[in-house]
Order: structure tokens, then C-alpha cells, then sequence
């Protein structure tokens, strides 16, 4: 008996899920671990090393970030699923290309509404400034 359309996007869909729930306890695990090293306080009576100390304090403060933000987008990738909204761009409500999905399974938008679709209307070539500047005439 031949799979339907929708059987094999049941199948998809679940795959992704189970990829979005391993890489959001990957997350939350590495997040718990950089909240841990952060506690850590030794005092350093060397400035070198306290400068040293204060730029990895700043990086694991960006990479925080970075995994908060990703944390939250994964957790709205799951809502979606359970409601059925999964696959679809929150922008212009068309389906979502399975290749899209499988690239960055959390995503809300197709590659268009994105800004990074082949099929741009405007294309810049090297040298060609981004914004036309209402100076130029």
C-alpha cells in the first residue's frame, strides 16, 4: 500500500520534532552549564588574567544569548506542531519547503519572506551601494 502525501509529512514532521526536542535539551544542558561558569567568582589579584577572565565572561554573556534566543524559537517550533501550524510561514502563510525545514527546523518563515530567497526583485552587484541616498541626483 503506497504511503499518502500526508502520511509522509506525519512522518517528516515527526522527525523534525524529535530533532527540535533533542537540540532544545542540547541547549538548555550546555545554557545551565555557561550559567554554572559564570557563578564560579576566584579572585584575581593579576589584571592580566582579570582582563582575561572579563572578555570570557562577555563571550559566554553572547553565546547565553544566542542559546536563549534559540531556545525560545524551538519552543515556538514545537507549540506550532501541536497545533498544527507547523510548516507554514507565519508571513505569507504559504507551506514551508521540506529542505528548509530539514536545514533549520525551527524556522517561522520560507526562504522568500526571509530575505534570502534566488528570485530577489532587486539584486546588488560589488560596489553598488545598499540605499539609494536622496543626495544623489
Amino acid at each position: 500500500m503506497p504511503t499518502t502525501k500526508n502520511s509522509k509529512q506525519t512522518k517528516q514532521t515527526k522527525a523534525l520534532e524529535d530533532q527540535l526536542r533533542s537540540r532544545l535539551a542540547e541547549l538548555k544542558s550546555h545554557l545551565d552549564l555557561l550559567r554554572k561558569e559564570m557563578i564560579i567568582e576566584d579572585d584575581v589579584d593579576d589584571e592580566a588574567m582579570q582582563a582575561s577572565r572579563n572578555g570570557n565572561r562577555e563571550l559566554a554573556i553572547i553565546t547565553m544569548d544566542r542559546e536563549i534566543r534559540n531556545i525560545s524559537e524551538i519552543e515556538q517550533a514545537l507549540e506550532r506542531i501541536a497545533q498544527n501550524e507547523y510548516g507554514v510561514c507565519v508571513t505569507c502563510e504559504t507551506t514551508i519547503p521540506n529542505n528548509r525545514l530539514q536545514a533549520i527546523p525551527w524556522t517561522r518563515q520560507c526562504v522568500e519572506c526571509a530575505g534570502g530567497g534566488i528570485n530577489r526583485t532587486q539584486q546588488r552587484f560589488l560596489g553598488q551601494p545598499a540605499l539609494r541616498s536622496s543626495l544623489a541626483s
